[in-house]
């Protein structure tokens, strides 16, 4: 982070004596980074936005790479140890795994510039152990072994990351200018001669649609492959007692 600043630099609208917390950092810096992006998080703007001096925030935090570990954490895990919150799907091992996913996607697209951040580190904390172990519980409940839960979910995580990371670009933009990126990638693949290129030629309609809509189709067919179709969609009430080793997939 950059050099400790002091008082004199003149941070406004001081806050009450201890009332600075972790979670008070976390939102102000994310607050902060979604309006001016990564570059935009300094101590001394931070300081300013929390209404303390700059170097209050190496209290909490020793540097701002500690920081940033934090903030990724928080956006995966949401800010209360929970996984993001989704109402998609069902009360079902599959729907909630699906819910599970659809909300860190929804979590990440919602702070854009965070999300080479999470990409890049390792996912550590109470949040994302939270997270991971709300995941790996619904998978070892339906039938996964400890080798293949940890397969399973690493593949689930990294698709989700994987298409944030793409939609970055996207993400970015307005609605108008996004609309206009979509017509003009459309555009580029009706382009080649369908005499040479027919199978690009017949798909072109649809190699480039809502990201909403891909994203979901690519989660169900991840899903499907997993074994956790059709016949894992009978509702959860109570939590299912883990298998014994004996009976769960190698």
């Amino acid at each position: 982070m950059e050099a400790i600043v002091r008082a004199a630099d003149g941070n406004h609208g001081r806050a009450p004596r201890n009332s600075l917390s972790d979670e008070r950092i976390l939102q102000e810096a994310l607050a902060l980074i979604d309006e001016l992006g990564l570059e935009g998080l300094t101590t001394r703007a931070l300081g300013r936005r929390l209404g303390v001096d700059s170097t209050a925030v190496y209290r909490h935090f020793r540097s701002k790479d500690e920081l940033l570990s934090a903030l990724a954490g928080r956006i995966v895990g949401g800010s209360g140890g929970e996984p993001p919150a989704s109402t998609d799907g069902d009360g079902s091992l599959r729907g909630q795994l699906r819910n599970a996913w659809l909300g860190l996607r929804r979590a990440l697209l919602a702070h854009p510039a965070m999300i080479p951040i999470v990409v890049r580190r390792p996912l550590r904390g109470a949040n994302t152990w939270a997270s991971a172990e709300h995941a790996l519980g619904l998978l070892r409940q339906a039938g996964f072994g400890d080798h293949d839960a940890a397969r399973a979910y690493m593949a689930l995580l990294s698709y989700t990351l994987g298409h944030a990371m793409l939609e970055v670009p996207d993400a970015a933009l307005g609605s108008d200018q996004a609309a206009a990126e979509l017509a003009a990638n459309r555009l580029m693949y009706a382009s080649p001669p369908p005499g040479r290129y027919p199978n690009t030629a017949a798909d072109a309609p649809h190699l480039h649609g809502s990201l909403d809509e891909q994203f979901t189709y690519g989660l169900d067919r991840l899903l499907d492959g997993l074994g956790l179709g059709a016949d894992a969609h009978a509702a959860i009430t109570t939590p299912a007692p883990l298998p014994p080793p004996s009976q769960s997939r190698a």
